[in-house]
């Protein structure tokens, strides 16, 4: 038998590179995202930097302050591009991870950067937010921080959701700033338990980006406000019913009930409710129209309450969600896409239909989801993906596939993010 290649140690990335890309980036940055930094030539390597996770540009943004290379945690769907993916691993040396899963090959490599004098950048929720509010800091973060036993920088970016949300294809004209909100030495590190640890990252990562814009009433110009939020919200709060909702330009509506709502240039939900089917919804709408949400965190706040009472033990045969003309793959972790079908994907209460492939839910160890098109399933043996034309809301299939699963193994809720 050939002998296997030796695995090369993750080295830390170039300084070199990394200010050849940022003097390439950073005035497209400032120009269409309004986004600016003083540089700061205090900070030195080794360190862990942690920023929260608002927008694609992240990354970016994230490294602005510093003037050395960062080897930035990555997941590792950007690694399938072929030469895009090749080309980027070469001159940024990102660290590639599962999102939704524990990864310890990704924490060897993080282990094996600062040991190279490196600087390892983690956006710790594992994921962009979805609804303008910091997500959960993935579990073990702060033990991962001690372990790594270099100087901790936290960082805080605001503005980057209404900038340019996860959802949206064309981002707004706001105001995108980020702070260095605390610098943790090792010595004061080593006499903080994880537990501490971990609520200091909590606390100095978090954002509310509607609480935020309510005191800097900050405009968000955009030609089409409510472009695609569809991908992103799927329960009606008047009507009570998933998958009826679309957007033209700044309007959001249902074709169920026929609420319709617009997003002004704060984020808002407008006051202008219209339900023209009053057959259908009746009074109860109208009692909801009284406790409509006044941006999209609070709706979301909503369809996840909704989620959490609804009973999905009635859909063994019949689907609770079901979508054609999807894009079905196995994929080989941080490398390439394999076995490409398409089809139709299902959620049923005990299992995914895809294609011609059934995935039950015991066998999840985790779901996540890249931008709003691309949904990943990790199991205990494969990588699958799903990709949706654009409107597609693949977060219904997150939500309810982690409560299904969750309730019926009598674990605590969670639900992506």
């Amino acid at each position: 038998m050939p002998k296997s290649k030796k695995r090369k140690p993750m080295k830390k990335a170039s300084s070199a590179v990394f200010w050849f890309l940022k003097a390439l980036i950073r005035p497209a940055l400032a120009r269409k995202y309004n986004f600016y930094v003083e540089q700061d030539d205090s900070f030195k390597r080794p360190c862990l930097i942690m920023c929260n996770h608002q927008a694609g540009y992240d990354q970016f943004a994230a490294g602005m302050p510093f003037s050395f290379g960062i080897n930035y945690v990555a997941s590792d769907s950007i690694f399938r591009h072929g030469f895009q993916s090749w080309l980027m691993k070469t001159l940024t040396r990102p660290i590639p991870f599962n999102k939704g899963t524990s990864d310890p090959t990704a924490i060897k490599n993080m282990i094996e950067v600062i040991a190279d004098g490196g600087a390892v950048g983690i956006f710790p929720e594992g994921n962009r937010c979805y609804f303008g509010e910091t997500m959960t800091v993935q579990p073990g973060t702060g033990r991962l921080a001690k372990k790594l036993n270099v100087p901790l920088i936290l960082m805080r970016l605001r503005g980057g959701y209404l900038t340019k949300p996860r959802w949206k294809i064309k981002p707004n004209k706001g105001k995108v700033t980020i702070e260095i909100v605390k610098i943790v030495p090792t010595e004061e590190l080593a006499h903080m338990s994880n537990e501490e640890v971990q609520k200091l990252i909590e606390t100095s990562l978090y954002v509310n980006e509607y609480e935020y814009n309510a005191e800097q009433k900050q405009e968000f110009l955009g030609k089409a406000r409510a472009e695609h939020l569809e991908a992103l919200l799927f329960y009606c709060p008047c009507c009570k019913t998933f998958d009826k909702l679309g957007s033209t330009k700044h309007d959001f509506y249902c074709t169920e009930c026929g609420m319709r709502t617009t997003i002004d240039t704060y984020g808002l939900f407008s006051d202008t409710v219209e339900p023209e089917r009053q057959n259908i919804i009746g009074l109860q709408a109208l009692e909801q129209i009284e406790k409509f949400p006044t941006n999209i965190l609070e709706w979301s706040k909503q369809q996840l309450s909704y989620v959490e009472n609804f009973d999905f033990s009635l859909y063994k045969e019949t689907p609770v969600f079901k979508d054609d003309n999807i894009r079905f793959s196995i994929v080989v972790r941080a490398k390439k896409e394999k076995d490409v079908q398409k089809g139709t994907i299902a959620l049923f209460s005990d299992r995914f239909k895809i294609c011609d492939t059934t995935i039950m839910l015991s066998d999840i160890r985790g779901i996540s989801i890249n931008e709003v098109r691309r949904l990943t399933i990790y199991t205990t043996t494969e990588t699958y993906c799903v990709d949706t034309p654009l409107k597609y809301n693949l977060v219904k299939y997150m939500i309810c596939g982690y409560k299904i699963k969750h309730e019926t193994e009598g674990k605590p809720a969670y639900y992506g993010y």
